[in-house]
């Protein structure tokens, strides 16, 4: 005789809802908050005569089976019994399917993963789930998941709601937070619902100004901060509002364990999180304080304060430009030798390129992870080139060239990569663009859409990696805004993002992104625009 108990060490309860129990003694915490009644871990013993019992005859092994398998006239199909259901599965299945999507992948590298494995509490655990049932039941139009998935996502906005009305300065481990509230600032995002993302961007914020930098040192936190850091910038740029981000210290606290091992895409955050400050900046160029007591002002004296004004905004708008054409030059000298052009031509899974656009060259990146710096360089580029343009019309040409010729003066190798005793005449920029070889806003705009031709074609590659990308689209889009009037550019990232179901249709609908679009003049399109109309004005 033989006792069989159930493998689970789970209390009834949690075994019959086919949900994790936490194994907390006498009653189970999930029980408790769930308001479900714990039946403890008691289990009812089940006896078997396991010596005794008949074994009924296996009829595979009857000749009258055999001869008929051997001449294909049964069939071997089997259906799997009861006992083997995969309703307990659901849950991996649903994780699993959360995890396929790259760009989510890419975004929560590290961090993500271990929320879905519990190391981040109970709160991210259930985070996930929330999320990957929705997802899973979106796409699947499996509205049961759905609704599994929103319940669970309402029970941890209650718990994050009371886990944020805590004492902050008496809660440890406050920082940890942030994963959660990511995770469901992504549930928000497959939802569409925007009062729900304003909460959890205004959460972000809170966590990172009451923790500080010194938090997010360590990873996976750090790769937290990051994705954190890329969230609240988009944000910043759809408000046109400066963000605390642009201060020093939330730029090298977080790394200065370990400053030589900041990522080229973090030192690229750092130079965009300036841009919503300067966007801030540009609507109120143009107004002049003016006290109520006074009955008359000069309006000579209200033109130069705009001209002040406007050429100190201009020479802060030039300062970010060098420093961007800085972080290209050092990108050059350490990975510069990766970027190739692909010697067989256009490969045929390559998303097809019409118009002039077929004859480009096709780029070869070393690491997905280049082509992402290079997109993201070129969206930076593009912020500032724009900005310039708007500012400084007449002046804008002038001022791109003398930060290009600045920071080629006094770029030096930084990297131990670096080859030794190399000089800026000695870096070939071939097959990309060297820093200010462009005015206009079309080119940037071109290179993204090269570089991401070859990562379309590798978009799982880049998620095994262990290298995060917090803005993965986000390049892409701008370019599509500049490119708005180029059909054939148009149907060239159609076919790119059309490569894969997670990317299909970005943009397609005309939105600019984050309001680009509002900055983009004629002259940046086309600098020699201005050279035509002066001449015509001349003749």
């Amino acid at each position: 005789m033989v006792g069989v108990a159930g493998r689970s060490k789970g209390c009834n309860t949690c075994r019959k809802r086919r949900v994790k129990c936490d194994e907390a003694k006498p009653q189970c915490y999930r029980c408790i908050k769930a308001g479900f009644e714990c039946l403890g871990y008691e289990r009812a013993t089940q006896w078997r005569h396991t010596s005794l019992a008949p074994r009924p005859a296996s009829h595979m092994y009857a000749p009258g089976f055999i001869d008929s398998a051997q001449h294909g006239s049964m069939s071997m199909g089997f259906s799997a019994p009861r006992e083997l259901s995969l309703v307990g599965f659901g849950a991996d299945v649903c994780t699993a399917h959360m995890f396929s999507n790259f760009v989510w992948r890419s975004y929560g590298c590290l961090w993500l993963e271990q929320a879905a494995e519990g190391k981040f509490g109970g709160l991210s655990f259930d985070a996930v789930r929330a999320l990957a049932q929705l997802n899973f039941g979106l796409s699947n139009r499996a509205q049961d998941l759905q609704l599994k998935g929103a319940a669970q996502y309402g029970k941890c906005l209650r718990v994050l709601a009371e886990e944020l009305g805590k004492d902050g300065s008496a809660a440890q481990g406050t920082q940890r937070l942030v994963v959660p509230i990511l995770v469901l600032m992504m549930v928000s995002a497959i939802q569409a619902d925007r009062t729900a993302a304003v909460f959890h961007l205004k959460a972000i914020r809170k966590v990172l100004t009451l923790c500080g930098p010194e938090a997010f040192q360590l990873q996976p936190l750090r790769n937290a901060y990051e994705a954190a850091r890329a969230t609240l910038l988009i944000a910043s740029l759809f408000s046109r509002r400066r963000t605390f981000l642009e201060e020093p210290h939330w730029q090298d606290v977080p790394w200065a364990l370990d400053p030589l091992g900041k990522p080229a895409q973090s030192q690229l955050l750092d130079i965009l999180v300036t841009v919503p400050g300067l966007l801030q900046e540009d609507g109120h160029i143009d107004t002049v304080s003016v006290r109520p007591s006074d009955n008359f002002t000069d309006p000579a004296f209200i033109l130069d304060e705009q001209l002040i004004r406007r050429v100190k905004f201009c020479n802060q708008v030039a300062a970010q430009l060098e420093r961007l054409y800085h972080w290209r030059w050092d990108w050059q000298y350490d990975y510069g030798q990766y970027v190739t052009i692909e010697e067989s031509g256009w490969q045929p899974n390559s998303p097809t390129a019409r118009g002039s656009y077929g004859e480009i060259p096709q780029l070869q990146f070393g690491r997905s992870v280049y082509a992402n710096d290079i997109m993201l360089y070129n969206a930076a580029l593009m912020w500032l080139i724009s900005l310039l343009w708007k500012l400084e019309p007449s002046g804008a040409a002038s001022i791109i060239e003398g930060c290009a010729q600045r920071a080629a003066l006094t770029s030096t190798p930084l990297s131990v990569q670096s080859p030794p005793m190399m000089s800026p005449h000695d870096i070939f920029f071939e097959p990309l663009r060297r820093p200010g070889a462009s005015y206009s806003i079309r080119d940037p705009a071109l290179e993204i859409c090269r570089a991401f031709d070859w990562l379309c074609r590798r978009h799982e590659q880049h998620a095994a990696s262990a290298d995060q990308t917090c803005l993965y689209l986000f390049p892409l889009g701008m370019a599509r805004a500049a490119l708005d009037d180029d059909p054939d550019a148009q149907e060239w990232m159609d076919n790119m993002l059309d490569t894969s179901p997670v990317t299909a249709g970005y943009g397609r609908h005309g939105r600019s992104v984050v309001g680009f679009g509002s900055y983009i003049t004629k002259l940046a399109l086309d600098p020699i625009y201005m050279e035509t109309e002066n001449i015509v004005q001349t003749t």
